[in-house]
């Protein structure tokens, strides 16, 4: 899909897409993509919620200690009072890290409050950015995809397959991986993958994906032939969209 490239070349243009459009995008990534969907925690909330619980506690406490001594007199309501007060500080400063747990792994990649931006390119595909980033891109109405740069921090986001060593050097030149890589000592083919799944490609010794494919058959199927095209490869480290950094809006 991405083997020759070029922005002055394949780029049609680019535009933020419209409330409903990003509404529609967003309900569809997080259906497709499940781990989009999960709680996300950024660094600052968890380290700004402890020194909060104790802040109302030291004031809570002289004021129980003075209502003894003062008794029923004008001083002890007011004392009650303060005490009451303490009580709401505390309440109020307690949901600050819940608003955290809220955020979905989505929002890390695309707040809320940042437009989504589509660059369309020849061929119908379609890449999506937020603040000229890519993000997730497909092709024509079909499913949407993670970027590498994007798989590479969220590991998850896709099943994996892995081809053995040998595979490596016909990936990277943007060549479909065969069964015979994934079905080697050095290859994985988890089972269960359906036709057409998208999935991320895994080389025997290497940390990251090293590309995105579709399956061009089912486990079982690719298993039973044991030839042909396994995967069919979309993207891989080092082709044109991988050097893209930034495009677009």
């Amino acid at each position: 899909m991405f083997k020759k490239f070029s922005v002055k070349e394949d780029v049609s243009g680019s535009t933020s897409l419209k409330s409903s459009v990003q509404r529609h995008v967003r309900n569809s990534l997080l259906e497709q993509l499940p781990l989009l969907s999960q709680p996300a925690y950024k660094e600052g909330g968890e380290t700004a919620a402890p020194p909060a619980e104790p802040a109302p506690a030291p004031a809570a406490e002289p004021e129980e200690e003075e209502e003894p001594v003062k008794g029923k007199g004008k001083g002890g309501k007011g004392g009650k009072k303060g005490g009451k007060g303490g009580k709401k500080a505390k309440k109020e400063e307690v949901p600050a890290p819940a608003e955290d747990k809220e955020m979905q792994v989505l929002d890390e990649l695309w707040p809320k409050n940042e437009p989504l931006g589509i660059t369309k390119c020849h061929e119908r595909i379609n890449i999506y950015t937020v603040s000229s980033v890519p993000i997730f891109f497909n092709h024509f109405d079909g499913p949407f995809m993670p970027t590498l740069r994007v798989l590479h921090r969220y590991p998850a986001l896709l099943p994996h397959v892995q081809i053995d060593r040998g595979a490596i050097k016909f990936l990277l030149a943007g060549a479909h991986m065969m069964a015979p890589g994934l079905l080697s000592k050095g290859g994985v083919l988890p089972d269960g993958l359906a036709k057409d799944a998208i999935v991320a490609i895994h080389a025997e010794g290497k940390e990251h994906a090293c590309g995105i494919g579709r399956m061009s058959a089912s486990s079982e199927e690719i298993r039973k032939a044991g030839k042909g095209v396994a995967v069919e490869v979309v993207c891989w480290v080092g082709d044109d969209f991988w050097k893209l950094k930034e495009i677009g809006l």
